[in-house]
């Protein structure tokens, strides 16, 4: 299971279905203090089936389950494999199953940082709202210079229950954790590649292996401390694990924690992972089955937040449905959410639906969600300088212009022919803690500045206006980088200074033609002001990371991976050269000794608010070197049923981080 990418979760059960079905009947659901009735299965909604292209039946259930909606919340998914448990290689579909029953020990925010305060709640804002987020544990976080080690304390909620009843506790905890770490775990959750002290010892073959992981320890029934080797931000992501229930899946005659014993054989947890058909947690639904393509859900009337409001919930393969079949599938109501892979294709269709013309009407709510990658263009600061000299100002400048130039058509751009997705004005997923918010002061739209660090453009301004504006501006920077310029036009360079640039799009890249519209612009701009930009669009991918392993590119196109904390060492730091091949590195050829000493210290920079400053500081230094131009952000579309959920229980502005499953205990139906 992936880190908890926050659109679904993750986990598993064990009792019998007869025993199963029995329980769902007689089960109590309360919510908070509020004196609510259970929430009781019906003959209608237990056998309710059917979905779009692969499955057909009847999903018009009706009544009320004692204070609880159980119309089922209908939700379409691509396919599963069968296989339903949290410690087993997961497909995404699957992850997404046994997510819905899972609790997982950490609470992201909106913005993908973790909530340490989650016991008694804590406040965050976010696209200038206050939330408020609850999590499973408090977390303290300790990091020691001296000995360069990081201690995370987590202390889990008192009235924790697994689905089943039983309590949650750090037993609980260190079972799961033992289990992600043991070196028959083949799942897709990272815990076992963190520096844990005293970790490679125990997972060594024989010989001089330890009995424990060191760094694994139990405080008392609720509090669990783990001891790392340096800070890393990926350390917390790969902490975010599901809480598995050990008197289900373990063997609790073979856990004794004082002597070693973890709930399993070290080394084999094929046990663990023999069942692979039910799902039990501390989430907030119950497994029930899977059968004909449909996992069956119920509330879990002792989830920690409350009873969920919606009694029922199924997920639906609709594997390989096309776009329009999701879309009508929806209209039609037999399935109420909904994914769709290419939301830009989707767009014309969603508001042909909606009675309004709009995207959210009567029949259709749309939301977009940012994906995982975003789209640039990169600038080779060694090949676009002044006199062979990358790092100075005047050889910024002449990146700037270029920057200015090419930037100044992203929103027409996006606006006409990436409908689904935005633009964005730092390389990394403007919903992401690390970087600046537009209502923060600092926050800035890319090379929307003249060199003096005036504001180039205004709100009202047309394409042509902006375009003007941006060769104003471009003028301005290639003047200071020692062009001359006459009339509008540059008719001499510096020394050793190019006029003419080569631009490189690989021509199997999935967003090729709209990129070549950007690019064409900018050509013809350039062709203005007496500069050339040439595009090369024969070289396939592989073809362009040669290129630019070699380092001879002056500029291209590419896409990279959104995170929370960005990935600012690989792609920035000038201690990685173009040698290495076996991922991506600075291609930029920034050179840079403040921002690599700003980028090693993010590495020991435990708290929030420290961490956002120093990354502030280093997205800073990268813009003013001018060697990327963030263009737009990949998003996920997901459709809703608005004529069946009640879209104000759905949880506002949802994030790559925070989905509005994790308020899915909300969600109404009508």
């Amino acid at each position: 299971m992936k880190r908890r990418e926050k659109y679904w979760l993750a986990a598993p059960l064990a009792l019998s279905m007869a025993a199963l079905v029995a329980a769902a009947a007689l089960t109590g659901c309360t919510r908070g203090n509020k004196d609510k009735k259970q929430a009781e299965a019906t003959a209608s909604s237990a056998a309710t089936g059917g979905v779009a292209v692969t499955v057909t039946g009847n999903t018009q259930a009706s009544g009320k389950g004692n204070n609880r909606s159980d119309v089922p919340l209908e939700i379409g998914v691509s396919s599963f494999d069968k296989v339903f448990n949290p410690f087993a290689p997961l497909s995404e579909d699957n992850e997404k199953a046994v997510g819905l029953t899972q609790l997982s020990l950490l609470t992201m925010d909106r913005e993908g940082a973790v909530v340490c305060k989650g016991i008694r709640g804590e406040k965050r804002y976010y696209n200038g709202e206050e939330y408020l987020y609850y999590a499973p544990a408090a977390l303290k976080i300790n990091y020691s210079e001296e000995k360069d080690e990081t201690v995370y304390t987590f202390k889990l909620r008192r009235d924790l229950v697994f689905s089943d009843g039983q309590p949650v506790t750090a037993d609980d905890l260190i079972f799961s954790m033992y289990v992600f770490c043991d070196t028959s775990y083949k799942g897709n959750i990272t815990l076992g590649q963190e520096p844990i002290k005293g970790l490679a010892r125990y997972r060594r073959q024989g010989g001089k292996a330890s009995s424990n992981i060191s760094g694994i320890s139990r405080l008392d029934d609720r509090q669990v401390s783990v001891t790392v080797k340096g800070y890393r931000y990926s350390t917390l992501q790969a902490l975010d694990i599901p809480i598995c229930p050990l008197h289900v899946y373990g063997n609790i005659d073979y856990y004794d924690y004082e002597n070693n014993q973890f709930g399993f054989p070290r080394g084999d947890i094929s046990q663990l992972t023999k069942r692979k058909d039910m799902a039990i947690g501390a989430g907030p639904y119950r497994f029930i089955k899977y059968e004909s393509g449909i996992v069956y859900y119920e509330a879990n009337d002792k989830y920690y937040l409350g009873c969920p409001e919606t009694a029922f919930i199924q997920l639906k393969e609709m594997n390989g449905a096309r776009e329009e079949e999701k879309i009508e599938a929806l209209v039609k109501n037999t399935v109420d959410i909904v994914s769709l892979e290419n939301g830009n294709a989707a767009v014309e269709n969603i508001l042909s639906c909606n009675s309004n013309g709009k995207l959210n009407g009567g029949t259709i709510s749309t939301r977009f969600v940012d994906g995982p990658y975003y789209t640039y263009i990169g600038i080779n600061a060694d090949q676009v300088c002044v006199n062979g000299r990358a790092d100075s100002t005047r050889s910024r400048n002449l990146r700037k212009a270029l920057a200015t130039v090419i930037a100044s058509g992203r929103y027409d751009m996006v606006g006409n022919y990436r409908k689904a997705d935005k633009v964005i004005n730092y390389p990394n997923a403007d919903t992401s803690w690390a970087v600046p918010q537009t209502s923060d002061e600092e926050y800035k739209n890319a090379y929307s500045e003249d060199v003096d660090g005036n504001l180039i453009y205004t709100s009202h301004m047309t394409l042509e206006e902006r375009q003007e504006a941006s060769i104003a501006a471009a003028l301005g920077f290639l003047k200071q980088a020692g062009y001359r310029v006459k009339n509008k036009k540059v008719i001499d360079a510096p020394e050793n200074t190019a006029r003419r640039f080569t631009i490189v799009l690989p021509r199997n890249a999935e967003n090729y033609q709209d990129m070549y519209l950007l690019i064409s612009n900018a050509e013809a701009i350039f062709e203005k002001i007496g500069l050339k930009l040439k595009m090369i669009t024969d070289k396939n991918q592989k073809d362009v990371d040669k290129m630019l392993e070699k380092g001879k590119q002056q500029l291209w196109c590419s896409s990279a991976q959104t995170r929370p904390e960005g990935d600012l060492y690989s792609m920035y730091h000038s201690g990685l050269g173009t040698k290495k091949k076996a991922r991506q590195e600075n291609y930029f050829h920034i050179a840079d000794s403040d921002l690599d000493e700003y980028i090693e210290g993010l590495g020991r920079l435990p708290g929030l608010k420290k961490s956002i400053q120093g990354y502030s500081q280093c997205f800073d230094i990268i813009m003013d070197w001018a060697v990327v131009i963030p263009v737009y952000q990949q998003r996920d579309t997901s459709i809703y049923s608005s004529s069946r959920i009640n879209m104000e229980t759905i949880a506002p502005d949802i994030t790559p981080y925070y989905s509005w499953v994790d308020e899915i205990y909300n969600v109404e139906m009508k």
